[in-house]
């Protein structure tokens, strides 16, 4: 199949994927998805017993994660050298047109992959900060549908930027995603929360009618 631009179709039906490589993503997948799941859970517990302090978990979470990385301190090094070894940026290609100004001579110093390392940890840094006040603030399956739904615009974000065109069979599941997401939305936003309202004006017009007897 045709596509515009460069890319490719994103079809599960692509020779260059064998099943087998196709199950073992997909196992993958569905590993992370009860992991993130258990995740939600455990910290919904843990904040219901010892607070809800988000920054606290961020924290800890990052801190104590830090020695696993030990092992690979080799090939984070060999990484950090690549990187800083690419080329400087060149401020006058940018949208801006920064030319001579501060910032344009500090970007002319400054190598490439380092630039978007650190636009990459600055966007992560934003991405998990939201999910860990959302967990603090809603439930854990809130923000699992939440999470799933990120992923799902980031996927469907990168096909476009990409090039890359979806099989109906995606579009099917992206759609169902999304459907699935705005219903679990419309029933703890507006029908729950409106069943509760008009229960306790019920209530208490009962209660105001008992007293008048």
């Amino acid at each position: 199949m045709l596509t515009s631009r460069q890319g490719k179709s994103m079809s599960l039906d692509s020779s260059d994927t064998s099943n087998s490589e196709f199950t073992v993503g997909l196992t993958i997948l569905l590993i992370a998805q009860f992991l993130s799941a258990y995740m939600g859970a455990y910290v919904e517990d843990t904040y219901t017993q010892y607070g809800a302090s988000w920054t606290e978990n961020l924290f800890y979470s990052h801190f104590y994660s830090l020695p696993f990385f030990l092992p690979l301190g080799s090939a984070l090094r060999s990484q950090w050298n690549r990187l800083a070894s690419t080329p400087p940026l060149d401020p006058t290609q940018s949208p801006w047109n920064l030319g001579p100004h501060f910032f344009g001579e500090l970007l002319s110093t400054t190598p490439r992959g380092l630039f978007f390392l650190l636009i990459n940890a600055t966007t992560q840094l934003a991405c998990i900060s939201g999910v860990n006040l959302v967990a603090a603030k809603s439930s854990a399956v809130t923000v699992t549908i939440v999470l799933n739904i990120r992923k799902l615009v980031s996927f469907m974000l990168s096909t476009w930027l990409f090039g890359h065109e979806l099989s109906p069979k995606m579009m099917l599941g992206s759609a169902m995603v999304f459907g699935s997401g705005a219903l679990y939305g419309w029933e703890t936003s507006w029908r729950l929360p409106r069943e509760k309202k008009t229960a306790a004006a019920v209530e208490g017009n009962g209660g105001v009618e008992g007293k008048e007897k």
